[in-house]
């Protein structure tokens, strides 16, 4: 079977050989037991009537029983036994009676050639006063014959006086038997037969789902199309087949591929996009600052903007590498230690009130909440955070952050949800950090996607702000990092939209939550 493997046989055809040598087996095994059975079924029906004739034959003696311990020239011409023994045979039916000594008192009239062969254990038997079968061939042209010899008794003192042999030939039973082999095999066969064709029919109408696959991933390795798809049709009844399972299973895998690719190519798009424009900045400010005649103050315009554009990519470069060690499944290098979310709100919307201009931030702390983890990175949340909301608020909106204690996860209603929300499962306090603001708002449409890399909801909209489109999947990155999430929720277009981020709290904090009394919130702004 391992040579079968190694020379390349199909699925299709190790299935049907497993499933004609299974069935091989299975027919082999009745058929034996059929056969046995049949056999000893004859046998026992045999013996059975070689009983009935022996103990009839016993009873049509008794007149001249007596003078059955005579030596066969002693036996007198008048006991006529072989007249008797007439009565009694068949074709294929043979009777003889014996002395004790085994002599022959009266031979078969039937039997051509002679008399019945008296074996050893016969007469053994006699001397034992038992019943004996044996099969022994005879010489009479049959080739063997079923023969018993029961002793024969005095009714007065119940002495063995002689024996009676009946034998019956084994022509018709094994002309019975080599039949029944013969029509065993030969239906055996045909079923085997035609069950083979059948099976080889059903598993190639079985494993059509899998050629199907394997023809659709050739087509789409050589194409590069991943558009395509196999059709499944869901059953009627059930949950549907394993084959069927596979099928939907391959589906996905090529639409998660289909989708991948799609965003490393929009990634690229996008990534080339955004350094060509500060590498355009980079080499005009260049070009202008080799000019001699450009006045001083130009030049330092020119510089500062360079330098500006030279920053903007590295961190665009910084946050590119960051997220794609995150896509490699690299853990990240974050430090963990306890960090009050307050506070690092706090030092954030400091430092984010003089880019906010007309815009107004407010920070309100209603808890005081520790988490486990990097400051750093939960900074650069937080901060992206703001910043976003910053940027899409027009002048005199309102920027609110808001800190506090929550309770463990639930699914709670929202307007709108992005599906990168990840809900925890864990049963511990979370420390939540929202920002809400009075901006523009997100569209149904766009909110699912506002986590992606590079994806602008106003496609008119360039960097122009600033910005590298990489903050809210920075941000993304590092809640999940940290064990917490992040979902955005708004009304639509112009009615603002509110971050949430869940962090799970610090075991002392959690437990200070519990048995403290509820603060009053402390509130910053302008």
């Amino acid at each position: 079977m391992n040579r079968m493997w190694r020379l390349g046989v199909s699925l299709r055809t190790r299935l049907t050989l497993w499933y004609g040598a299974l069935l091989a087996l299975t027919l082999l095994a009745f058929s034996a037991l059929l056969y046995f059975t049949l056999q000893q079924s004859l046998s026992s029906s045999m013996d059975e009537r070689l009983t009935l004739r022996a103990d009839q034959l016993r009873r049509e003696l008794g007149p001249s029983i007596g003078n059955l311990g005579l030596q066969p020239e002693d036996v007198a011409p008048g006991l006529q036994l072989e007249s008797t023994l007439g009565e009694f045979v068949e074709p294929g039916i043979y009777v003889q009676v014996l002395s004790t000594r085994g002599g022959v008192l009266a031979a078969p009239p039937n039997l051509v050639g002679g008399e019945l062969p008296v074996p050893p254990s016969s007469l053994q038997a006699i001397a034992d006063d038992r019943p004996i079968f044996v099969t022994i061939p005879v010489a009479s042209g049959d080739a063997s014959v079923r023969l018993l010899t029961e002793p024969i008794h005095l009714n007065t003192s119940g002495d063995v006086v002689g024996a009676v042999q009946v034998a019956e030939s084994l022509s018709p039973f094994e002309n019975t038997m080599a039949a029944v082999s013969r029509l065993l095999l030969t239906a055996a066969g045909l079923a085997l037969l035609v069950a083979v064709v059948i099976g080889w029919l059903l598993t190639r109408a079985a494993l059509s789902p899998v050629l199907r696959i394997t023809e659709t991933a050739r087509h789409i390795a050589a194409t590069g199309d991943y558009r395509q798809r196999l059709h499944v049709t869901r059953p009627r009844f059930g949950h549907g087949d394993e084959l069927f399972f596979l099928a939907a299973t391959f589906n996905d895998m090529i639409a998660r591929l289909e989708h991948m690719l799609d965003s490393q190519r929009r990634l690229l798009a996008d990534t080339s996009h955004e350094l060509r424009n500060p590498i355009t900045i980079i080499r005009g400010n260049l070009a202008l600052l080799r000019r001699d005649s450009v006045p001083e103050a130009a030049r330092r315009e020119a510089v500062a903007e360079a330098e500006e554009e030279a920053a903007r990519m590295g961190r665009l470069v910084g946050d590119l590498l960051l997220l794609a060690r995150a896509d490699a499944g690299e853990q990240p290098s974050m430090q963990r230690e306890s960090v009050d979310l307050g506070e690092l709100a706090a030092e954030v919307v400091d430092r984010a009130r003089p880019l906010a201009g007309d815009r107004r931030v407010s920070l309100s702390i209603e808890a005081r909440c520790l988490v486990m983890g990097d400051r750093d990175r939960l900074k650069q949340l937080i901060a992206n955070l703001v910043e976003n909301a910053i940027r899409y608020t027009l002048k005199n909106g309102r920027i609110d952050v808001r800190v506090r204690a929550a309770g463990p996860l639930q699914q709670t209603a929202r307007p709108v949800r992005s599906r990168n929300a990840r809900d925890s499962g864990g049963p511990h306090a979370m420390a939540q950090i929202s920002i809400s603001d009075s901006g523009i708002g997100i569209s149904p449409t766009d909110l699912p996607h506002v986590f992606e890399r590079f994806y602008r909801a106003d496609k008119a909209r360039s960097r122009a702000h600033g910005g590298t489109g990489l903050g809210l999947s920075i941000a993304q990155y590092v809640a999940h990092a940290h064990g917490g999430t992040i979902h955005v929720a708004s009304d639509g277009a112009n009615r603002g939209a509110t971050f949430t981020v869940n962090l799970p709290l610090t075991a002392a904090a959690e437990t200070r939550r519990r048995v403290a009394r509820p603060a009053a919130p402390v509130v910053l702004g302008r």
